[in-house]
């Protein structure tokens, strides 16, 4: 259980999600994207947009198992189209695409709706409420990589990765940034990084939805 004082949600990030796990999954976003594009690159152009984008969620998907596995990070099984779901001391996390242009896809998938509303008390982060201050119990964020959303620029890889709080209703976002400006404030602030040992959770108690990946 968090008190909220005067902490800010890059803080509370970095205080329960280890530097190495968000580099492991900014190199996993990278190798999937690649391998989604050697699968892809000689098909007809007429479906290879559609199909470079559903191999990005295989593969991708694929790779970021393989780095939570690597890490011993407690996390859903990786199961067809079912969203992968990891957790990092309060926080659960989960990867998606999006077009560097459009920020808005996200909210298409129920299992991530259902994520972001975990995200009630950190609201008051960056939103005070007139109301009672709440203890920060759990919360949600992303991993999410921008493509160019063209076969002619960069379509190997993304253009950038970002991690991403959402609000409860996926319309908004409380915090982003890209992973490269993110992992500079643990050298920043390197005493809020706090004890992350926990007991290991048995499979299926991590909760999640059978969901169409991106």
């Amino acid at each position: 259980m968090i008190e909220p004082r005067s902490l800010t949600i890059p803080e509370l990030l970095i205080q329960h999600v280890p530097r190495d796990l968000i580099m492991g999954v900014e190199d996993a976003c990278e190798v999937g994207a690649v391998r989604a594009h050697e699968a892809t690159k000689d098909m007809d152009e007429n479906h290879r947009k559609n199909a470079l984008g559903q191999m990005r969620a295989f593969f991708m998907n694929e790779a970021f198992d393989e780095t939570l596995r690597a890490a011993d990070s407690v996390h859903t099984p990786l199961k067809g189209n079912s969203v992968v779901v990891g957790r990092a001391g309060i926080f659960k996390f989960s990867r998606v695409n999006m077009s560097s242009e459009t920020w808005n896809n996200c909210g298409r998938s129920a299992i991530r709706r259902q994520l972001a509303e975990a995200n009630q008390s950190i609201t008051q982060l960056v939103q005070p409420s007139l109301f009672a201050v709440e203890p920060i119990t759990t919360a949600t964020f992303f991993f999410v990589a921008c493509f160019s959303g063209s076969l002619t620029n960069q379509p190997e890889r993304p253009l950038e990765i970002h991690i991403a709080v959402p609000d409860t209703k996926m319309k908004g976002w409380l915090f982003r940034e890209p992973l490269g400006r993110f992992l500079a404030r643990y050298d920043e602030a390197p005493q809020l990084q706090v004890d992350l040992a926990t007991p290991k959770l048995k499979k299926g108690l991590l909760e999640t939805g059978q969901q169409t990946t991106s």
